[in-house]
């Protein structure tokens, strides 16, 4: 061995060494940066080299590898964690701005609408020929549509809110898949599968950490040390390519549907879990139908209300009478979906009563309703159910152009009214009703009674000052619904009600169990990941000494040199 020899392990220590101090001190640094992954240095000896045969002496140190400290199955569950408390958020945001929204259990919310709206038919069922209370009926009435249809409003918005939120969380998406390409091609470049540059796979991992928020991702990583990226089996970066995705808008069924695609071949998405998976997912379960349950709660409520308030009479008859429901096919059956009604009316009859106001004379004849389908060519339609009223004496019928029914008496001297209405057809059609509309966005007072509180039927049998209908509009809040299941009309809000409570309470408590499981991921990854001050301070100390002892020696050498030279 030469002293040449020991200048190159003197140089290799010194070099080696200072590395070692530059990663310790680059992990102390980093201690509190964001998806910083600690780095260990691994060093090795040089090969000696043969001094005489069976004698070695070596020749330095070198280093071995310098690593991020990382478990990729560990950064994979923490990636499907952050999915899934992503998710979990966002719904939670919705269903409590839904809960917002119906502010039950409070003075101003449906139920109470209801209940107010029934307590004024019962107050007038004590004095049925009292105007002031017939106006309270009807402005109760008006308050109650005003309510649903804000309600039906503030969903449809929210709604919109969310369609919006999918396009704003598709615009980041693609612009981080945009920078985990860049990324990727950066890596490729600085041959970090072979070991290189860890800050940039470090900039990946928690780009990839941003990405899963939105998305529930699987990553495999290559030897090249690019990454594929996938949702399910379907890939948005794969060989280092990003395919990019989309939002399909279209109109099915009437209905407007939201799909996430792949911008390269439309390929449906399906997310899981994410904020994406949230706002899809929510969409369709949560407030589509919260907004669908509402619609068809008022559907049934208004054609109780009309089918039963179409069995009385007021305190006056009608002259002229038009439906408030528009038939978009007149010659198909009143049951048939063609028709276009929004309500269906069944097989059976009604009665309709023609007084002759001079002489006090009241004539009633009994109109089938033939909707039993056994002779489907005979079943009743708009045209049909006109020409028979216009048969009765003292009355005509006609169809207006948009397809509403209208009746009339031949002169004033003649006035009709309803009864005993089986089929529910008057409800369906919008005669003698209370209410016009189908659903919570046009439900209203209908304009004829609104503008004649006298026609507000609430008798029967044609008897002054009896109050039968108005008890039996009343019952209604107490009495089981069909098509309701069984249930009361305020049973079957509340029960809605319950369903989003449930949800709510549900997603809170997931919410909860995914921050614990998160905050234990964390731990975990901290304990491989993370830089510990004392152990880094530790290394440092070490390598520190190893470079003075270096040092050290290359001095002693260098005396050597002198010594040698001075013999010279």
């Amino acid at each position: 061995m030469t002293l040449g020899s020991a200048l190159q392990i003197g140089r290799s220590a010194l070099i080696t060494h200072q590395a070692a101090i530059e990663v310790a001190g680059n992990n102390l640094a980093n201690m509190a940066t964001q998806g910083y992954h600690r780095q260990r240095i691994l060093l090795e000896p040089l090969r000696s080299q043969q001094l005489q045969a069976g004698i070695f002496v070596g020749r330095g140190v070198q280093i071995q590898s310098i690593t991020r400290q990382v478990d990729a199955a560990l950064e994979g569950r923490v990636r499907a964690n952050l999915a899934d408390q992503s998710f979990s958020l966002a719904r939670r945001d919705i269903l409590s701005q839904i809960e917002v929204l119906q502010n039950e259990f409070s003075d101003s919310d449906l139920s109470s609408h209801l209940n107010t709206f029934f307590n004024a038919w019962s107050e007038l069922a004590n004095s049925p020929q009292n105007n002031a209370l017939r106006t309270v009926v009807l402005h109760q009435g008006s308050t109650l549509s005003d309510f649903v249809q804000t309600l039906r409003a503030g969903l449809g918005n929210m709604l919109a809110q969310v369609d919006d939120s999918i396009g704003d969380a598709t615009v980041a998406v693609n612009n981080l898949l945009d920078e985990i390409a860049v990324i990727n091609e950066q890596i490729v470049k600085s041959n970090v599968g072979a070991g290189g540059s860890a800050d940039l796979l470090d900039i990946r991992d928690s780009l990839l950490g941003q990405l899963a928020e939105f998305l529930d991702i699987s990553v495999i990583e290559q030897p090249s040390g690019l990454v594929d990226v996938f949702v399910g089996s379907i890939p948005m970066i794969i060989n280092g390519i990003n395919l990019g995705i989309g939002v399909r808008d279209q109109t099915v069924d009437g209905e407007r549907v939201i799909d996430l695609v792949l911008k390269d071949n439309g390929s449906v998405l399906l997310p899981t879990s994410g904020r994406l998976g949230a706002l899809i997912e929510a969409r369709e379960q949560d407030v589509n139908f919260a907004l669908n349950e509402l619609d068809g709660f008022i559907n049934t409520f208004i054609y109780e209300i009309n089918k039963t308030h179409s069995q009385g009479q007021g305190l006056v008859g009608f002259e002229t009478v038009t439906g408030s429901n528009r038939v978009a096919d007149q010659g198909v059956a009143l049951n048939d979906s063609q028709s276009g009604l929004k309500f269906t009316p069944v097989h059976g009859s009604l009665r309709l009563h023609v007084l002759q106001r001079s002489i006090g004379q009241r004539q009633s004849t009994t109109l089938a309703v033939d909707l039993d389908g056994i002779d489907p060519a005979n079943d009743t339609n708009l045209s049909a159910l006109a020409a028979a009223i216009d048969a009765v004496d003292n009355v005509g019928a006609s169809v207006t152009a948009d397809g509403r029914l209208v009746i009339s008496a031949t002169t004033s001297d003649f006035e009709f009214s309803f009864s005993d209405d089986t089929s529910g057809v008057l409800a369906a059609l919008g005669i003698n009703s209370y209410f016009a509309g189908s659903n919570a966005e046009d439900i209203t007072v209908n304009a004829e009674v609104s503008e004649n509180p006298s026609f507000l039927a609430a008798a029967l049998g044609h008897l002054p000052g009896d109050n039968s209908n108005t008890l039996a509009l009343a019952a209604l809040r107490d009495q089981g619904v069909d098509s309701l299941n069984g249930l009361t009309i305020n049973e079957a809000w509340a029960s809605h009600v319950e369903n989003f409570a449930v949800r709510l309470d549900q997603t809170n408590q997931q919410f909860e169990a995914e921050t614990l499981v998160g905050g234990n991921l964390s731990a975990q990854q901290q304990s491989i990941s993370g830089v510990n001050a004392d152990e880094e301070v530790i290394n440092l100390m070490a390598f520190q000494r190893a470079y003075q002892s270096s040092a050290r020696f290359l001095q002693v050498v260098d005396e050597l040199l002198e010594t040698l030279m001075s013999l010279a």
